[in-house]
């Protein structure tokens, strides 16, 4: 937030009503205004700051000196003080050090005027700002009012000192939502529930549990809190059981139990870094009677150990109904800490939107990744990458690119056993516009381009990705509905460039995800 953004937004309320408190700030009693002889109290700077302000054309001095008494906060229940103590230490404490690390730790909260230092209304302003910010970020509050009053706490420097006044609208301790939803072949049911400021120090702990045909049941459960009040750090641990159905891909269930924590840091708004270690184990049952030997073969139970460091840079205008700006994230993960599997795996995504004409918008993305065994034992399934689908290449089904095997039940031939790669790339382009006399409508009208190719890199031998350059292609119009995190298609296209044994989609397709490329 820039001066002039929190200028426009906030000074006005704040003049009327900062003018209205400093005027009586320094009156004396009634009885002392009856002594003629008193001398006329001076008027407090703050009202010819924002006189400064509000009509700079106006003003022939200098502008008016502020100094920060004290920050003052109101209306959250149930904080420890010494978490608030914390939060507010690089804005009242002047024996922070300008050094390196202070910087990499606190960032530009180093850049506003602690008590008693000479500053403008104007970085008064933007240091409110920061902290609002602060508090919003750790989840504290659904609304802050901000004002600048006289100092009631300092003295030091009277008509000088002005106070930060915080009166924050406290969010709701407790959250529970359940939700049902029906598709094509599908059904799910769950609930979410989440706890917020557990400890009085910002903490949370939230779970869902989901019941439906394709996911049968998944159980969540995350702690989180910030490191030291930080709301630039946060320390996570989560617990993980689910039991999904692969049958429309491959001929088996799969179950995962998972543990995993994880650091995150957010150096500034749209950059995020995250380290975690992982320990899972996964298994597939409830084979069909038709599956093939290769999944029989490779459908193991396995335990992993992993960590994985995460990059991402995100300048858009809105993550889910994007119009303009850009996207990258890079994922690298190392396992092989224990358990029997041991690999080296890295992604990368990219993503640019740009408007032209009347709510017309242009969007480019891409997304690759490669991984390579350590050990002697072909990648486990649950590890591969897969593509093919309505989020990703459409008028293909789901995760149908790439290597397959024959399922034979019997006599007679049926679905063909999905078997993932090591190594994949896939694209898209897309335009999008508002349909006709509905410009603020959710509802888009969209054409698409994709393609993209999933390949196994040969073990033991010198890496070949040939087969990654025979790309899978495709091309449609259609509808998208965004609302919230969810978004949906419905698509009309053809599959203009096919392998062999893949699974195409000819006519209508329809999509509904969360990340679509």
């Amino acid at each position: 937030m820039t001066a002039t953004d929190v200028l426009s937004d906030a000074a006005t309320p704040l003049i009327a009503e900062a003018q209205q408190i400093a005027k009586t700030a320094h009156l004396r009693d009634a009885e002392s205004e009856q002594d003629e002889a008193a001398p006329e109290p001076k008027e407090h700077n703050l009202v010819r700051a924002m006189q400064h302000v509000q009509q700079p054309w106006l003003a022939v001095e200098a502008v008016p000196t502020l100094r920060l008494g004290a920050v003052r906060l109101s209306g959250l229940r149930d904080m420890r003080p010494g978490f608030l103590r914390t939060l507010f230490h690089p804005y009242v404490d002047a024996s922070v050090p300008d050094t390196f690390w202070a910087r990499l730790w606190y960032g530009d909260r180093l850049d506003y005027a602690v008590p008693g230092q000479p500053t403008t209304f104007t970085s008064l302003l933007e240091g409110a700002a920061s902290l609002s910010r602060d508090l919003s970020r750790l989840e504290l509050v659904k609304g802050i009012d901000v004002a600048l009053e006289p100092s009631k706490v300092s003295t030091a420097h009277p008509g000088e000192d002005v106070d930060i006044v915080l009166r924050a609208k406290q969010s709701g301790r407790f959250f529970l939502k359940t939700n049902t939803s029906v598709g094509q072949s599908e059904g799910t049911a769950s609930i979410q529930g989440k706890i917020r400021n557990m400890f009085g120090g910002a903490e949370s702990l939230e779970g869902s549990a989901t019941l439906g045909t394709r996911t049968r049941h998944a159980y969540n459960l995350l702690f989180a809190t910030p490191v030291l009040a930080n709301p630039d750090l946060w320390a996570n641990v989560s617990v993980l059981s689910q039991h999904r159905d692969l049958t429309s891909y491959l001929s088996a269930n799969e179950g995962k139990h998972m543990a995993r924590t994880a650091l995150m840091w957010i150096p500034f708004p749209g950059m995020r870094h995250e380290i975690a270690y992982e320990a899972s184990q996964r298994h597939f049952h409830h084979f069909l009677p038709s599956a093939s030997v290769a999944v029989r073969r490779l459908a193991k139970p396995t335990l992993k150990s992993s960590i994985t460091y995460m990059a991402e840079h995100d300048t858009r205008d809105d993550p889910f109904m994007t119009t303009t700006g850009s996207y990258f994230k890079t994922l690298l993960e190392y396992a092989g800490l224990g358990g029997d599997t041991s690999f080296l795996k890295g992604e990368c995504e990219y993503g640019i939107s740009r408007t032209f004409g009347q709510g017309w918008a242009w969007s480019y993305g891409m997304r690759g990744g490669c991984m390579h065994s350590l050990d002697e034992k072909p990648v486990c399934l649950s590890d591969r990458f897969m593509l093919g689908g309505p989020t990703d290449v459409r008028m293909f089904r789901l995760n149908s690119l790439g290597p397959k095997q024959k399922c034979t039940c019997g006599a007679k031939l049926t679905l063909d056993d999905a078997l993932g790669g090591t190594a994949f790339w896939a694209m898209g382009l897309g335009l999008a516009a508002p349909p006709p006399f509905l410009q603020d409508w959710p509802l888009k009208l969209h054409a698409f381009a994709n393609m993209g190719q999933l390949a196994q890199t040969p073990r033991n031998k010198p890496l070949s990705f040939s087969e990654l350059w025979q790309p899978s292609a495709s091309a449609g119009v259609g509808l998208f509905f965004q609302q919230g995190p969810i978004r949906l298609e419905l698509n009309f296209g053809l599959p203009i460039v096919a392998r062999h044994l893949d699974g195409t989609r000819k006519g209508f397709q329809f999509g509904i995800g969360l990340d679509f490329l």
